[in-house]
């Protein structure tokens, strides 16, 4: 006798539960989201490349940012009557207690000799968004590098637009 409580599995459920094919499909890249992922290996292999896409960023259910990079792109196969195949990311995550954000400037700072101390290091690539990152150094103290002969090099096409100036403008400029 079933009781009230009993619930059915929807065939997609079920699906999932009897696993997936034991050959997956491997891919160095992968677009999503109306971005093209790179693993880190695809992007070390190319020494001119001119893009950096592995760097992965995606919001919990609990609110908290996650950053990270792209180590492998796989697509699974779930057999049954209608072929599920989701792409899952496995990335590396930086830890979340060490991120720094800058709000009125949108900027992260994410520590990247840090290491997410959690096991779960899998997405679903539906869940990703893409961030770059960038590397800078801050002089210490404060103090400002020394200029040097390329900081004062404007040629002639430094810019190639027209400027713009209403005429007419009120009040007046004196220099001394």
């Amino acid at each position: 006798m079933q009781g009230q409580n009993d619930v059915y599995m929807t065939p997609e459920l079920r699906q999932v539960a009897d696993g997936c094919a034991y050959r997956i499909m491997s891919y160095s890249s992968y677009d999503v989201n109306g971005f093209r992922f790179h693993t880190k290996r695809h992007e070390q292999s190319r020494p001119n490349r001119r893009t950096t896409n592995a760097g992965v960023c995606t919001a919990a259910s609990d609110g908290v940012e996650y950053y990270g990079r792209v180590e492998e792109i796989y697509e699974l196969t779930f057999r049954g009557c209608k072929p599920l195949k989701p792409v899952i990311f496995k990335c590396h995550w930086f830890d979340p207690n060490e991120v720094r954000r800058s709000p009125s400037l949108g900027l992260v700072e994410i520590q990247q000799s840090s290491i997410y101390p959690g096991e779960d290091v899998y997405i679903v690539a539906q869940q990703a968004t893409q961030v770059y990152y960038l590397s800078y150094q801050v002089s210490p103290h404060g103090k400002l590098p020394v200029p040097n002969n390329e900081d004062y090099n404007i040629g002639n096409n430094t810019y190639d637009g027209e400027f713009f100036q209403e005429d007419g403008l009120q009040g007046r400029c004196e220099i001394d």
